[in-house]
């Protein structure tokens, strides 16, 4: 009987794939961020209330 031991760093296949592709992932998840502080700068009212009752 093997044990199959987990590894917390990329796999081959993967490290393969981020050569061929680019890191889609990382890149991804930068853009979801950037679209999240976009989207909460959008939606920030706070300033309009200040300005209004100044």
């Amino acid at each position: 009987m093997t044990t199959a031991t987990h590894t917390s760093g990329p796999t081959p296949i993967y490290e393969e794939l981020v050569k061929q592709h680019g890191d889609v992932l990382a890149e991804t998840r930068e853009a979801a961020e950037h679209s999240q502080l976009k989207a909460s700068q959008a939606l920030d009212w706070s300033d309009l209330r200040r300005r209004h009752h100044a």
